[in-house]
């Protein structure tokens, strides 16, 4: 299916683009982002609430969620949508805990401040672990999921399609920095928003109105899934906001980089909150729309079809013109979240290791030292974006399978790191590596595919293996559930559980080590754990963070109730 855009298409397209790109790139110039590596890498440190709240969403909205979001709401209901509105969670564990740690030790990386909690290899290994997740899930979906959009748009060969995207972010990066991403996530947030309202609204009045969409499909239009649904039960998506959405908005270097931008706590903290309040829109913009295409269209797509029901939503219901608008918001998306992931990517390389390896070295050598990784990791992106284009189960299962195996093992070690003294850096490893060891099997056999899967690991594919996280797909449900009934009850069927149970499990190891090992240095615990003896801050009234959190968190509650 390829998509019909008329000249004016094309005009508002570039325009839209074109203007919050160069917009980007003015506010680098006159904050003079290349002059210090606090200025490039943090936009020095003068990113106010509303634009760390608009740069938060962005990053998180790729083209996955314009594409992805709908085309699995075509297939599964408003279900899809429904770990989107569990922000307020994840985001409210991280200001509460995570945030003022960070902001307190002034840190450019979260591998910098677990070398304060624990010592310099936590460092090393943390920053290592965050650049593979980087390059093998945010690089490589983010640029593929473009790429396809494009295809499915012109007929671009996709590989072709994948190295351009990046060498042209790459270029954009290298010239404006943060401060660039910053300000141009801003604009791209108000054309999502209003683009996404404009598609809802045409959708809606085609369908005949909110209520006749109910009556059509009612079964699609429950956001909350019962425990057991194999695919999106609420539970087990609630279990994963705990951990899961915690690692990804309170320790994910490109998430939390925008809150290290932030002038001081308030800052970072009333940005989260307007996060949180945005991250109510995508359940309605993105994902409504592919139910609205359901109705309209019941017979139109199916199976793997379904990835182009944003591209059916296009040709069919918006006119000329508001097609450009949409298609500009799906690329700005891509542009601006590939840009925070490669500007993470350079400040974990150069605060991490070219610093540490050369530690008086100059802050225009190390925005020198950056813009290169920038183009290194484009390059390292292409590839991985391959690996993707080769996986023969498709594009959503590989960014799931393999940033939940890699975001697991390391959790525990340093949630609990901040909120408990007891752990001890000797814990914290032994619990990491019993995660990471099972995670690297699983996320290789997953990569390779069955075959070569079964001559390296061939245990894994033996009916008799006792795999915890994966179900066995290779012997089939029948045969699964003879040799491990337990797999196969709906508390373990959804990897929303099984990554609960295993996250238990890393925990338990986690302080059985601690409490034989040596203990950390009181110095080093008392800036970057919690003092549960400190006073309670002061109440602030309407301007106060915690009576937004728990109106977002009514809020959030309230949509749930409305839509179950």
């Amino acid at each position: 299916m390829s998509l019909s855009l008329s000249f004016p298409d094309w005009m508002v397209l570039f325009t839209v683009l074109g203007i919050s790109l160069m917009f980007g790139l003015y506010m680098s110039y006159r904050k003079k982002s290349s002059h210090s590596s606090s200025n490039f890498f943090l936009g020095g440190r003068s990113i106010t609430w509303a634009i760390v709240g608009a740069s938060l969403l962005a990053t998180n909205i790729g083209a996955e969620h314009l594409v992805g979001l709908s085309g699995d709401s075509y297939r599964y209901g408003l279900a899809a949508g429904s770990v989107e509105i569990m922000t307020v969670i994840p985001l409210g564990i991280a200001c509460i805990i995570l945030f003022p740690h960070y902001i307190k030790n002034k840190v450019y990386t979260i591998p910098e401040f677990l070398e304060l909690r624990f010592n310099k290899h936590a460092r090393t290994f943390f920053s290592i672990f965050m650049l593979i997740i980087s390059i093998m899930t945010k690089l490589a979906f983010t640029i593929f999921a473009g790429a396809l959009v494009l295809h499915g748009l012109l007929g671009w060969n996709i590989m072709t399609t994948v190295v351009c995207i990046a060498i042209i972010v790459a270029l954009y990066t290298m010239i404006g920095g943060y401060t660039a991403v910053a300000y141009s996530d801003t604009i791209q947030v108000s054309i999502m928003i209003v683009g996404g309202i404009i598609m809802v609204a045409v959708g809606l009045n085609k369908v005949g109105g909110w209520n006749e969409l109910v009556e059509r499909v009612p079964d699609m239009m429950s956001i909350a899934k019962p425990y057991d649904d194999p695919v999106y039960p609420f539970w087990g998506i609630l279990a994963t906001a705990f951990y899961a959405g915690a690692f990804y908005w309170g320790i994910d270097q490109v998430n939390v980089q925008r809150v290290l931008a932030a002038p001081d706590l308030k800052n970072a903290r009333r940005g989260a909150m307007f996060a949180i309040f945005l991250k109510l829109f995508p359940v309605f913009i993105f994902a409504l729309p592919g139910v609205i295409a359901f109705a309209l269209f019941p017979n139109e797509l199916k199976g793997d079809e379904t990835k182009q029901t944003f591209i059916l939503l296009l040709n069919k219901l918006l006119p000329t013109g508001l097609r450009g608008l949409l298609l500009a918001s799906l690329l700005g998306a891509l542009m601006t979240s590939l840009i925070a992931v490669l500007n993470s990517i350079s400040t974990l390389v150069v605060r991490d290791f070219v610093v540490k390896l050369k530690p008086g070295l100059s802050d225009r050598k190390q925005v020198t030292a950056g813009r290169y990784m920038i183009f290194i990791a484009a390059l390292l992106g292409i590839a991985a974006a391959w690996l993707v284009y080769k996986n023969e189960e498709g594009l959503y299962k590989y960014l799931q399978t393999i940033s939940a195996y890699l975001v697991i093992p390391i959790f525990p070690a340093i949630f609990f790191g901040i909120i408990s003294k007891k752990v001890t850096a000797k814990g914290a490893g032994v619990s990491v590596l019993v995660g990471v060891l099972l995670s690297t099997i699983f996320v290789i056999d997953q990569l390779v595919g069955p075959e070569t899967g079964k001559q390296l690991f061939p245990f894994l594919h033996h009916p008799l293996t006792l795999n915890f996280f994966v179900i066995d797909q290779l012997v089939g449900p029948e045969t699964g559930k003879q040799f491990f009934p337990f797999l196969h009850h709906p508390l373990t069927l959804n990897f929303g559980y099984r990554g609960l149970w295993a996250e238990i499990l890393i925990t338990i190891v986690l302080f059985s080590v601690s409490a034989f090992t040596e203990k950390t240095a009181p110095e080093k615990l008392a800036t970057t754990t919690i003092n549960f003896r400190g006073k309670i801050a002061r109440f602030e009234g309407i301007k106060d963070w915690r009576l937004h959190l728990a109106a977002l968190f009514v809020l959030t509650l309230s949509i749930y109730f409305w839509l179950k």
